[in-house]
């Protein structure tokens, strides 16, 4: 027997299994727990740690509540511009591309559900320098109506997916609809978040078609205002729902960005055209379009909680 011819051949197949076995661990069990890891992240977009977190602090008794960012009023030709809910990929592209012709700044606000849809989005609008915000998880109506819990899964289930993509957490914080009571600000606070951003003019899409239109509705608008443009339609609370009743309110849902086959905003121009007609308007007035980080910090007391006059530091609702 020829024992050379043989060890070769033992060698060989030793050598065969060997490679076998490390590219079964490299390419099917180490890739196979990879995949699981890092794109499966429902679990860790259900954010239970940083909610029961927030939980124990909300029970805090010295905390305080976030202040609210509100209008200027020093007269000065400013203004800030706030996106409500998630456009899709292509009208947030063309958002920016306005923005950015403009030399305008602007925040938006997201919607954690969508942005766990398309997390590109996150990508493209801080690639743009632009700031994002947190619109709860699913844009929900009416936050001060909800429980405690309610209020914390929503903002901690939405900051955690943006963590997820974006080194940057959200420090603003919008809902639609909604009164900023001293409870739900101080949940706010519980969950991380250092302002909430109240606005004094809605824009609607499809109030504007031309840019005679757009001129006069910018002639309106006074120096110092916020402006909320809505990219999304919110999802109401069902009041009347005993489930609502029981702090645990049901919603109407609406379509993810990913799902959504009918869009929630039907104007009769694109949006990044109108915010194009609007933000021309205000060039031509001279007035620039900032972050809102820049305007009044307060303390918020809603006009319909009666306090005495002497005592109310904050604005109107």
């Amino acid at each position: 027997m020829d024992y050379k011819k043989l060890g070769l051949i033992v060698f060989t197949a030793l050598a065969v299994l060997v490679g076998s076995l490390i590219f079964i661990r490299d390419n099917i069990v180490e890739k196979k727990e990879f995949v699981q890891d890092i794109t499966d992240l429902s679990k860790n977009y259900e954010a239970l740690e940083e909610i029961n977190e927030a939980a124990t602090k909300r029970q805090e008794p010295d905390l305080k509540p976030v202040e609210v960012i509100t209008t200027l009023q020093d007269g000065s030709p400013r203004i800030a511009i706030v996106f409500d809910g998630m456009p899709d990929y292509p009208t947030t592209a063309g958002l920016l591309d306005v923005l950015k012709k403009h030399k305008a700044e602007a925040v938006f606000f997201l919607e954690g559900e969508n942005a766990a849809d398309v997390p590109s989005v996150i990508n493209i609008i801080r690639g743009a320098g632009q700031e994002i915000g947190n619109y709860t998880y699913v844009g929900l109506a009416a936050m001060e109506k909800c429980s405690v819990e309610r209020q914390l899964t929503e903002i901690c289930r939405t900051q955690k997916v943006i963590a997820m993509h974006d080194p940057i957490q959200p420090t603003l914080f919008r809902a639609p609809r909604t009164v900023y009571t001293d409870d739900l600000l101080k949940s706010l606070r519980a969950a991380g978040l250092e302002y909430a951003v109240k606005e004094n003019v809605r824009y609607q899409p499809g109030t504007v078609h031309n840019q005679a239109e757009a001129n006069a509705y910018v002639s309106a608008i006074a120096n110092g205002s916020i402006v909320a443009i809505a990219a999304n339609r919110p999802v109401e609370q069902k009041l009347a729902d005993p489930m609502v009743l029981n702090e645990k309110p049901a919603i109407d849902m609406k379509p993810t960005i990913k799902d959504n086959n009918s869009a929630p905003v039907v104007p009769k121009l694109d949006l990044p055209e109108e915010v194009d007609m609007l933000l021309t308007a205000l060039d031509q007035r001279g007035v620039a379009v900032v972050f809102v980080n820049q305007f009044r910090k307060i303390h918020y007391i809603p006009a319909n909680i009666g306090v005495p006059k002497d005592n109310k530091k904050g604005g109107s609702d």
